[in-house]
């Protein structure tokens, strides 16, 4: 009997499984001149490793997914940046009402990739206290996959997939500069792991299940955050007058961004500043981190989790990420440390015996056939399993070792797969199991 590659037990560690290692050897890409180019730096994620503590992550922070252009006028591109990050494998509760998040990287992303809040680093009048959202005044300048270079270091304040994965499209730069992004939404399969906060939680992209107990149909979690309903910046959401040198542009008044040097004056809208935001308690799924406790694929016994969210038009939702921790943090995450092993982007050391995590290092000599199996092979519309015991949960990973889509059992035993394109996945089971599928049309 063949032997069966398997990785650890699927599900059983996501915090070790989720990430995509570059084991091909691929270069990022970005848009020059009209052609994709090699931009020379090796993408993803290139080392996991682990203790019972903690997983470390070394990566360029470049992503495999196409960059550039970025049309404010942005001369950088994304560079290869030595990350090394540290994710708690025991998440913890942090203090009462969490902590902020600042500027800078936030979280990882499952590519290594690092995500940034809401925030652009400009205020009002540089008064600190209408704070630029990004997502609004960063808006041209962010290519496809929304993201965008600070001095090389690529990131996103937005959930990264491509702004054509949208019903209104708010950006047009894909029509002419085209990526794949992290992801596509997928309102039929629970969102897959985005990334993971520097205080060890989870990620998920906007689609899970109804209820926190795992049960009740797909539904698209919603933020608890809602524009405010104010026509002019005189107080906070908190109910905070302010004096009248402290006041903000009224809505709708035209305001000079920072950046870029000489941009045109813009449209103060609402939801231009952070301040026009205000936490409505149970309006909608999340709690005022933009996360929730529930059950998800990846954790069938339940996890805390924040959720990139997402409009009704699939457009970015305030506060995209999250907007404060939840958990304690691993703090060392940021700021700059030496260049070197070390990582020059943060302040990480290794400094505890770790292994080198590999998704293909066991290898399971006695499968059993009689498990069951997912025919027929290839698939077109559906896919179906046959045997005793169906899994808890799989995930369909294309080509490229990207999660395209999410099954459990809830589902019963059969699988969609017509909205996928035709090729070549493979699908990596509860139970360990990997199974290579051709999906044809």
């Amino acid at each position: 009997m063949s032997a069966v590659l398997v990785s650890i037990g699927l599900f059983a560690q996501p915090e070790l499984e989720a990430w995509q290692i570059n084991t091909d050897g691929a270069n990022g890409q970005f848009w020059n001149n009209g052609q994709l180019t090699d931009n020379g730096v090796v993408c993803d994620v290139q080392l996991v490793q682990f203790s019972a503590d903690n997983v470390y992550i070394t990566s360029t922070g470049v992503p495999r997914y196409a960059t550039a252009p970025f049309n404010d006028g942005n001369p950088s591109q994304a560079s290869e940046t030595a990350y090394l990050f540290r994710i708690p494998r025991q998440p913890e509760q942090g203090p009462a009402g969490g902590t902020a998040t600042g500027l800078g990287h936030t979280a990882v992303l499952i590519n290594g990739v690092p995500t940034f809040n809401a925030l652009d680093a400009f205020s009002y009048n540089n008064q600190n206290i209408w704070h630029q959202n990004g997502g609004f005044f960063e808006l041209a300048g962010f290519d496809c996959a929304k993201g965008h270079p600070a001095m090389g270091r690529y990131h996103h304040h937005l959930m990264p997939n491509p702004f054509s994965d949208s019903q209104d499209v708010i950006n047009p730069v894909c029509s002419d500069y085209p990526s794949e992004g992290l992801l596509t939404i997928d309102s039929n399969s629970h969102s897959p792991i985005l990334g993971y906060a520097f205080d060890g939680y989870p990620i998920y992209g906007p689609y899970a299940f109804a209820n926190e107990d795992g049960t009740g149909e797909l539904v698209r979690v919603e933020s608890s955050y809602a524009v405010r309903n104010i026509s002019v910046r005189h107080e906070l959401a908190d109910g905070t007058v302010l004096d009248p040198n402290q006041y903000g542009p009224d809505v709708g008044a035209l305001v000079t961004p920072a950046i870029p040097p000489g941009a045109e004056p813009v449209e103060a809208v609402l939801g231009a500043y952070i301040e026009d935001f205000e936490f409505i308690e149970n309006s909608g799924h999340l709690d005022v981190h933009n996360g929730r406790f529930g059950i998800t694929p990846e954790y069938p016994n339940g996890t805390y989790a924040y959720f990139a969210t997402i409009d009704e038009n699939w457009n970015p939702a305030f506060p995209y990420f999250f907007a404060s921790y939840y958990g304690v943090i691993a703090t060392d995450n940021f700021g700059q440390g030496p260049p070197g092993p070390g990582g020059s982007a943060t302040n990480v050391s290794i400094n505890e015996s770790v292994e080198t995590y590999d998704s293909n290092s066991i290898i399971a000599e006695n499968a059993s056939e009689s498990a069951g199996r997912w025919f027929p092979n290839p698939a077109k519309q559906t896919i179906t399993w046959s045997g005793e015991q169906l899994p808890e949960a799989c995930q369909l990973l294309d080509a490229q070792g990207r999660i395209v889509s999410h099954w459990t059992s809830t589902h019963g035993s059969q699988w969609e797969l017509g909205h996928l394109a035709p090729g070549a996945y493979y699908i990596a089971g509860s139970t360990g199991m990997r199974t290579p599928i051709l999906i044809e049309k």
